[in-house]
């Protein structure tokens, strides 16, 4: 074996003719190297514009928010306040719809209600005995006095007292109208007696007057015949022209007998007018005021009812904000909130005024968990289910949004193997209607354009 190299075959790239002939051709066109990298800068220039026109980038919206319940959280408020007399429930409890959680004192808005029940109570036994009255009735018909659910013991007795009372004056009114009613019958009658005498003096004064008459009519004849003096017949018409004159007077006291008859019946007349009046102006002004006092009776019904308060929906109790007995509860104030739990999560987020475009209901969107750490984070399809139908103003920091409702998939929820919580932050991204890249460069520029050109 010798120790010689052997040497290497002629190609192309060691061939020094070929060698050569590049060389010659490179010193005859020094231009060859520029127009080739001209050429590749060209292609590569072609190609990156032809995907900047026409490959379509995927848009997305990204808005901020947390997990809710849907339906939101129920709050506990109370409309009327009051003092604490039982608490039943302590912070995270769970709580069925319905269920007591707390009861406040019931004394003074019961009393109130038993005042204006007794009140109401008094206007219907009052109500009772006038119609009575105005028909005619000797006795009233309290079948609407009944005591009303919810109030004290002794609503029974105070009912009966109230028809008791009404039956007193009930009797005692007709006893007063049945005294001016008998006087003036009385004096009726009365004219009616002198009136009947009247006519009978007067009956015997005609009969008197008639048998004078035919009495001076035979002296009249024997005088004539001259067997009576001339005195005689005169004495005669002086008793007849007499009776004739008290004929007169009797008639005037029948008249003025009639006359006052006919007064004591057109008094009775305005009694039972005026009674009549009475009553129909008492009525009204009675069953005016039982209008009045029934809202007035519901309302403070209302208020005892109140006095338990009872959970809303079923869930946890969250934020409680009375813990011992004979707190005071102002009106209105929030007790506590009840956190639903046969509701699913949705998750509310805030979308930026730019993206309202691009965001509607029903368009698909993920939902990223940011509470989680990066490698843990699970990503949740979902879809658009409400937007707000106007702007929303942060009440710190001034700035507008929409609030959208994004309904998690049920499936993914379960795939996702983590325990969801209500508050727990999230990041929401809707995939926007996709766009060219060259469209994201070429539309702020033509925004300022169109700007421009509209500036006066």
């Amino acid at each position: 074996m010798s120790g010689t190299v052997a040497p290497l075959p002629l190609t192309q790239d060691n061939d020094p003719a070929h060698s050569g002939l590049l060389d010659r051709v490179l010193r005859a066109n020094p231009a060859v190297p520029a127009l080739v990298g001209l050429c590749v800068l060209a292609v590569f220039i072609a190609v990156v514009v032809t995907w900047g026109l026409l490959a379509p980038v995927s848009g997305a919206a990204v808005a901020e928010g947390s997990l809710q319940v849907e339906g939101k959280r129920q709050t506990v408020q109370h409309p009327y306040g009051g003092v604490v007399r039982d608490l039943f429930v302590k912070e995270g409890e769970t709580v069925r719809t319905g269920q007591i959680l707390m009861t406040l004192s019931d004394t003074e808005p019961r009393s109130n209600l038993d005042v204006l029940v007794a009140q109401r109570n008094a206007l219907l036994a009052e109500e009772a005995r006038l119609m009575a009255e105005r028909d005619g009735r000797p006795e009233p018909d309290f079948g609407l006095m009944r005591p009303a659910q919810g109030t004290a013991e002794g609503a029974e007795a105070a009912v009966a007292q109230a028809m008791a009372n009404e039956r007193a004056v009930m009797i005692a009114r007709k006893r007063q109208y049945d005294i001016q009613s008998g006087l003036l019958n009385q004096r009726i009658g009365q004219l009616g007696d002198q009136r009947r005498g009247s006519e009978a003096a007067l009956n015997g004064l005609v009969r008197q007057a008639d048998l004078i008459e035919e009495e001076a009519k035979g002296a009249r004849y024997l005088l004539t015949s001259g067997l009576t003096p001339k005195t005689r017949v005169l004495a005669l018409e002086r008793e007849a022209a007499k009776l004739l004159a008290d004929q007169g007077t009797k008639r005037s006291e029948i008249a003025a007998t009639d006359q006052a008859i006919a007064s004591a019946k057109l008094d009775i007349a305005k009694l039972d007018r005026d009674r009549m009046t009475e009553i129909t102006n008492d009525l009204r002004t009675t069953q005016s005021s039982l209008a009045e006092i029934a809202p007035k009776i519901e309302a403070a019904r209302d208020v005892v009812h109140r006095t338990r308060i009872t959970a809303p929906a079923t869930g946890a109790v969250v934020g409680l904000s009375v813990f011992t007995r004979g707190g005071v509860v102002q009106q209105g104030a929030r007790l506590l909130d009840i956190v639903p739990k046969s509701n699913p999560l949705m998750v509310e987020a805030r979308l930026k005024l730019n993206d309202i475009n691009e965001v509607v209901p029903g368009r698909r969107a993920d939902v990223r968990l940011t509470g989680f750490t990066r490698n843990e984070r699970p990503i949740i399809s979902g879809e658009i289910a409400t937007v707000s139908a106007d702007r929303l103003t942060d009440d710190r920091s001034g700035e507008g949004y929409y609030s959208i409702l994004v309904r998690m998939n049920p499936d993914d929820v379960a795939r996702s193997k983590v325990e969801l919580q209500a508050g727990m932050p999230a990041e929401i991204v809707v995939t926007t209607r996709p766009r060219t890249f060259f469209d994201y460069l070429v539309a702020p520029l033509l925004d300022q354009i169109t700007g421009a050109f509209h500036e006066r």
